[in-house]
């Protein structure tokens, strides 16, 4: 499996389309855990666990025009995002890889579309903090880390959003 067909199997179990590179990045990074196997390396950056070779794979995606990323402005502040879709061309692309058939991607792909992206942020580097760091104190350091994005009600939507998949961790773990 080419890099750049995991960014098309992505997109079209999404529904041909994603919004935001933090969100790619998460999804990827989160289905990878769940057994994606994209061969994708992670390392831990502003906004959690990211993969240069998941940016790579984007353009890679791109310049065999499976994919085409376009930008837009939030009304709110003005700030500059990235919207993946699919291209007919990436019709061609397999259905699955590694441990996720189809129907498990877009179950997955389905409730990480639906997360905020905050959320999704949270979640996936609340899983890096424990299974790449190996930190017990995952809360404290994701608060540290994250700071005002834990409140709200967003550190428990993150935790739940991982017990949903089955990705640790959980305050259940962290209590044991």
């Amino acid at each position: 499996m080419e890099r750049e067909e995991i960014v098309a199997i992505l997109l079209k179990a999404a529904g041909g389309q994603m919004v935001g590179r933090v969100r790619l990045q998460k999804v990827a990074y989160l289905l990878d855990r769940l057994g994606l196997n994209s061969g994708f390396r992670y390392n831990y950056g502003n906004y959690g666990p990211f993969s240069h070779d998941l940016d790579n794979a984007v353009a890679d995606a791109e310049a065999f025009g499976l994919v085409e990323e376009t930008f837009d402005r939030r009304q709110i502040d003005g700030a500059r995002y990235s919207i993946f879709e699919l291209t007919d061309d990436a019709s061609r692309s397999p259905s699955n890889t590694g441990q996720l058939n189809e129907t498990v991607l877009d179950c997955y792909l389905k409730t990480f579309i639906e997360a905020d992206v905050t959320v999704l942020e949270l979640a996936a580097t609340a899983n890096w903090l424990v299974e790449e760091e190996g930190r017990d104190d995952w809360q404290e350091a994701l608060r540290r880390r994250k700071g005002p994005k834990v409140a709200g009600g967003r550190l428990d939507r993150a935790e739940a959003l991982l017990r949903e998949v089955g990705l640790p961790p959980t305050t259940a773990d962290a209590s044991a």
